[in-house]
């Protein structure tokens, strides 16, 4: 008997695309997922970062018997709260090349540096602390460039996601609309002229929280700007200046209504890739070394779903979603407003 060999059996064209047309089904299902997960542990890990910054602020507080101040002097690039927890991060390192921070006495500003107002200059003991990359200060979930004025001597600085809240209006508690507010300063908020020459205790105490450490806010997230060069004074912690290390709980978390910065939105430095709303409000007087605060702020913004991680007086971490309702959001953000509300 012959054999004759038998057909092979092959997909068609149709079966064919059918089984890819399946995958790329399953595909488009399935990336979604993914990233629900990886913003999962995003959100997270930026949870974590404001609990370490919290507790370093209470340990701050226990060798000092005071938190650390929102700025050194009431000057538009001072030192801040940021180089002042640095030890208690595990980053002393960084900390001891910021040399000029416990001194006093500036000698008048730019470009009269380094000096104790902040730490400007091609001193290479502050280039090596201003560039020091502290994982703790970045949101996995922010895509923005994570340096300023990188290459720079005498300005190269690291930018970060985290800011302390200095109360409702701007940074001196001041009122930024006609509404009755509530008004008032919070953790990190500023004294008009303040100085740390003269004034040895610009921080306050946790009991001076008289609305009660539970009940107040003292950190939340803000955006970093895309662009290399000067992106504006957002993102940038190492300046004292609203959206530097400080904002307001003025807006709502993620507010529709644009942020104000003493100083250039990063739109105006041509970034593309920045669409929060910003609205500069520059005057005659910006520049380093000057005062640059009345009638700024702006607000908590993140990249997370929905709304914002904040942490409270206490320590503790909360997520707070972009509805809030403006009155308990601002009465959040006062250390001794006495007011009555329910916390999200």
């Amino acid at each position: 008997m012959r054999n004759f060999p038998r057909k092979r059996k092959a997909f068609t064209l149709i079966e064919l695309l059918v089984v890819i047309a399946i995958i790329a089904i399953l595909i488009g299902l399935l990336l979604p997922a993914v990233q629900k997960v990886r913003e999962a542990a995003a959100r997270m890990k930026c949870s974590n970062n404001l609990k370490q910054l919290a507790l370093a602020c209470h340990n701050y507080a226990s060798a000092n018997g005071i938190l650390p101040y929102g700025r050194k002097y009431d000057i538009w690039d001072s030192y801040t709260w940021i180089e002042n927890i640095l030890p208690y991060i595990e980053q002393n390192n960084i900390y001891v090349n910021f040399w000029t921070l416990t001194q006093t006495g500036y000698p008048g500003g730019y470009p009269n540096y380094p000096c104790p107002l902040a730490s400007w200059g091609p001193d290479s003991r502050l280039i090596t602390a201003r560039t020091g990359n502290v994982a703790t200060f970045h949101c996995p979930s922010d895509p923005g460039y994570p340096w300023d004025e990188l290459g720079s001597d005498w300005f190269s600085r690291i930018r970060g996601n985290y800011v302390g809240c200095t109360g409702t209006g701007d940074m001196y508690g001041t009122a930024t609309d006609s509404t009755t507010g509530p008004w008032g300063l919070g953790v990190f908020g500023v004294t008009n002229g303040q100085s740390f020459d003269t004034n040895q205790s610009l921080g306050i105490s946790l009991i001076g929280i008289i609305d009660g450490t539970s009940n107040t806010l003292m950190m939340s997230e803000d955006l970093t700007p895309s662009v290399q060069g000067y992106g504006g004074p957002i993102g940038d912690i190492l300046t004292g200046n609203m959206g530097g290390a400080l904002f307001s709980a003025s807006l709502t978390p993620n507010s529709s209504a644009p942020d104000q910065p003493y100083g250039p939105c990063p739109q105006d430095q041509g970034d593309t890739q920045y669409n929060s709303p910003c609205s500069s409000v520059t005057g005659a007087g910006f520049g380093w070394g000057v005062q640059g605060a009345a009638g700024a702020q702006t607000a908590a913004r993140s990249k997370h779903t929905g709304g914002v991680n904040a942490a409270m007086a206490d320590g503790s971490v909360r997520f707070v979603a972009n509805t809030i309702d403006l009155y308990s959001w601002r009465s959040m953000g006062t250390r001794s407003g006495g007011e009555v509300f329910n916390l999200p």
